[in-house]
Order: structure tokens, then C-alpha cells, then sequence
């Protein structure tokens, strides 16, 4: 069965991630490098407050209610100091999580191949390869958002029609196909994009990260397996880790409290990643196992021949 291939990655990922627990080491130094960082640009995130308004007027018999809201003056620009902030802090945690994601599936490949590997070496590599993998990340990041969106824009259809019909039948077909729909997508892009990055740390060519989309669409079940494999996972240790940032959030406030979070989920957070990064270099490697495999198949038929 096409499946076995997304169990069998999956299986190898968790055994990756608990007999190399050096690499979830690796990625705790980056997430807790990052909570200091977090903490300074966006511990102090501003409140943003809303004033409703109402008017009520009256004609005869008939009493009109007009309802409304405003922003504070203050707090918008107190909105508008906090997102140079808020991009810069992306911009710093986006790259220090490439080159912790090159560093990690370097280490996962190498001990694959059986080679010996060191955290300050892979640590180095990661650092020279972050802008590659930040590139990488950000064209398929986009090329998902589209994707992605597409599916919801089919539900205009069915609202249309369901509008112009007065049947609103039609419309909750509409929406319940196109979540359906979206929720394929989703778990299928979240299979096809795990592969990209392993593709550039093996092949070292980011071209070679769209063979991630000939992969996926040659063994789709695959993919779409995996994908809801790693959403499972990612969602359990989400829920894990929920508690514990609830008790921070209520106990700590401010700069505090965005530090202390980020060192409370960091361990959480390593997993996570792990479960990501090398999940997606494991589900490469077994799809192309088997495609090693078809391929003597069909030597072996034409030799029968």
C-alpha cells in the first residue's frame, strides 16, 4: 500500500528524533537565542481598546439605532511604533530558524549515511546555508498561500448562486465542499513542503527543491498521509504545551512574561520542529527509495521481455 510509505517515514522521524536527541539540543539553543530577542522587540505588545458608539434616533413611530466603534488615537499609534518592531523580529527569528532547519536535516542526513557529526559543525553549516533556506522558504511559502486560498475562492460560486436562488441549501453544500476541499490542500501542501529544504541540503541546488512537487504528485496518497501524520503531531504537542503557556500568561506579564513563555515552550517548540524538519528529509528519502525500486521493476520487465 502507497500509505505504508508515510508510516514507515514517520516511524523513522520518531526514531531519528529519540536516538539523536543532540539535534533537538541543536534546536533549543536557536529557540531559546530567539526568546531574549522576542522578549526586547515584542514583550510589550500594545493593548489596542475599542470605544462602541451608538446614536439613536427617532421618526414617529419608529425608532432608528445606529451602532459603531473607534480606536483610540493613542492606541493606533502606539499600533503603528509596534510593527516596524513586529517585521524586524520576524525577519531576525525567520533566519535563525533557516539556518537551525538546514543544520538539523544536515545532522538527521548524515547520521542516516552513517557519518559522524558535530553541533558546532552543523551549527556553522546552518549559518552559511541560512539565506539559501530563508529564499526557499519564502518561495514556497507563497506558492502554499496561493494554493491555499484558491479553494475559498470557489465558494463564492456556491453563494452566488445560493443568493440569487434563495436556496440556501446551496450555500452550506458550497461552504462544507470547499472546506472539505481546504482541508486536503492544507494537509497535502503540508506533506510536498517538508520535502523542499531536505532536497536543497542533499542535492545542495535550490532548483532541485521543486522535485519536491513531482515527488508529491507521483505518490499522493503519500504526501497527503504524511502531511496528516505531521498536523497530528504537531497538534499534540500543541496541546501538551498549552497548559504550561497559560500559566506563564496568567502569572507573567510584559517583557517577563514573553521571555519566561519562550523558555517554558522551547522544548515543546524543538519538537515540533524536529518532527517538521526531519520528518520531511525521511519522507524524501523513502519516496525515493521508491522510486529507485519502480525503476529496477522496470528494468527487470524489460530484460523479462
Amino acid at each position: 500500500m502507497e500509505n505504508m510509505g508515510a508510516i514507515d517515514a514517520f516511524s523513522k522521524t520518531i526514531t531519528m528524533i529519540t536516538s539523536h536527541r543532540n539535534l533537538l539540543l541543536l534546536i533549543m539553543i536557536f529557540t531559546l537565542t530567539v526568546a531574549p530577542i522576542s522578549a526586547y522587540l515584542v514583550g510589550n505588545a500594545p493593548q489596542i481598546s475599542m470605544n462602541q458608539t451608538q446614536t439613536t434616533q427617532r421618526q414617529g413611530n419608529v425608532i432608528f439605532e445606529e451602532h459603531g466603534a473607534t480606536f483610540p488615537e493613542e492606541d493606533l499609534n502606539a499600533l503603528k511604533e509596534f510593527l516596524p518592531r513586529l517585521l524586524i523580529y520576524a525577519l531576525i527569528v525567520s533566519l535563525l530558524m533557516a539556518a537551525a532547519q538546514y543544520a538539523v536535516i544536515k545532522g538527521a542526513h548524515m547520521a542516516v549515511e552513517g557519518k559522524e557529526y558535530s553541533l558546532t559543525g552543523l551549527i556553522s553549516d546552518g549559518f552559511r546555508h541560512l539565506l539559501q533556506v530563508f529564499i526557499i522558504n519564502l518561495i514556497f511559502g507563497i506558492i502554499a498561500l496561493t494554493v491555499m486560498v484558491l479553494p475559498l475562492m470557489l465558494i463564492l460560486i456556491p453563494i452566488a448562486t445560493g443568493a440569487l436562488s434563495s436556496a440556501g441549501g446551496i450555500v452550506i453544500f458550497g461552504v462544507f465542499l470547499v472546506i472539505i476541499v481546504e482541508l486536503f490542500v492544507v494537509v497535502f501542501m503540508m506533506g510536498l513542503l517538508s520535502m523542499t529544504v531536505p532536497l536543497y541540503v542533499v542535492k545542495g541546488s535550490i532548483g532541485a527543491t521543486f522535485e519536491a512537487f513531482s515527488l508529491a504528485f507521483r505518490n499522493i496518497f503519500s504526501t497527503f498521509g504524511f502531511g496528516a501524520l505531521l498536523m497530528i503531531g504537531v497538534l499534540v504537542i500543541s496541546m501538551m504545551m498549552a497548559p504550561f503557556s497559560m500559566i506563564v500568561a496568567v502569572a507573567f506579564h510584559g517583557w517577563a512574561g514573553t521571555l519566561i513563555s519562550a523558555i517554558v515552550e522551547a522544548p515543546f517548540q524543538a519538537v515540533i520542529y524536529a518532527i517538521l524538519w526531519i520528518g520531511g528529509l525521511e519522507l524524501y528519502l523513502e519516496l525515493e527509495k521508491k522510486k529507485g525500486l519502480e525503476e529496477v521493476d522496470l528494468l527487470a520487465d524489460e530484460f523479462n521481455f
